[in-house]
């Protein structure tokens, strides 16, 4: 039977097979995965956000503490975007610096909670016991109030700063990272390649550093983005109550329960624009961390 060239085409050609990219090469659809990946939505928006953090003073045109009564909640125009507040500050510049509090103070708080509960967890996997046990009681007792509560009581009793907030935060953030990690940890106790390390001389914080903590990575960078995302929500309900960050520091929460009290008379811009940064930076946070969890779940 003869087979028609037509029927070999994309297969094999005129006395030679097809080529295969070379192991290793950076192929088409490796780079349209990479293009997807980068150039989606939420990475837009936090890569936006980012931006604006770091070149606040470049665009924008007011300083962002500076009242000016004069200019008492101009609605949004062309010379202030955004409008004014209640003072005379210009919504678009307060918006702007509040993304370098909430972001810096989200993203340090959350790696303050890595720090403090990853190596626990993988402790408590690799000793079990009554450490195990107890550090399981003691999340269990930490989780069980709700955080803007024990929030409120801290920051009531302590007095509320950055310095303050960001501690309290990592704290409630370290269970999360110690129960995850604890997880992951726990069924590699017993692997060969553990069994393999502690009979070749290997100490305990040596497989917990070179072996254990290194395989839990992938469920910590998935998770913390969503902590991120928890955290910046955590900040502005604390400083919409008065016990975050203080005014006049530009801070989103704060910034929603000034402007909120003149919704009524139908100036709603000092409260809104704040609002929607909330919102969009949580969902893109969230977004994000969902993204990654489900790219580690399909390698």
């Amino acid at each position: 039977m003869t087979l028609d060239p037509q029927q070999l085409a994309g297969v094999v050609r005129v006395g030679r097979p097809v080529a295969e990219p070379p192991i290793g090469s950076w192929s088409e659809s490796a780079t349209w995965r990479w293009l997807r990946w980068v150039f989606n939505a939420p990475a837009a928006v936090l890569l936006i956000l980012t931006l604006a953090a770091i070149f606040a003073p470049l665009i924008t045109r007011y300083d962002p503490v500076t009242p000016d009564f004069a200019q008492k909640l101009l609605p949004p125009s062309g010379t202030h975007w955004f409008g004014t507040d209640s003072l005379g500050m210009d919504v678009y510049t307060r918006v702007v610096y509040a993304t370098r509090i909430d972001l810096s103070v989200a993203a340090a708080s959350v790696l303050l909670g890595i720090v403090l509960g990853s190596p626990i967890g993988a402790l408590a996997a690799y000793t079990g016991g009554w450490f195990d046990a107890m550090m399981g009681r003691v999340t269990e007792m930490v989780q069980s109030f709700p955080a803007i509560l024990i929030a409120m009581l801290v920051l009531a009793a302590a007095g509320n700063n950055l310095i303050t907030l960001t501690i309290l935060l990592g704290v409630l953030n370290a269970p999360v990272y110690l129960k995850m990690v604890r997880s992951v940890a726990l069924p590699l106790r017993n692997v060969e390649y553990i069994l393999a390390a502690r009979c070749s001389g290997h100490s305990g914080l040596s497989l917990l550093w070179k072996h254990i903590l290194p395989n839990t990575l992938v469920p910590v960078f998935s998770q913390f983005s969503i902590s991120c995302a928890f955290a910046i929500q955590l900040i502005a309900g604390l400083s919409f109550i008065g016990l975050g960050v203080r005014v006049p520091q530009p801070e989103w929460g704060s910034m929603i329960n000034e402007g909120a009290n003149y919704i009524v008379f139908g100036q709603w811009w000092p409260s809104v624009f704040p609002g929607i940064a909330v919102f969009a930076t949580a969902f893109a946070l969230t977004s994000l961390g969902n993204r990654v969890r489900r790219a580690a779940l399909h390698e």
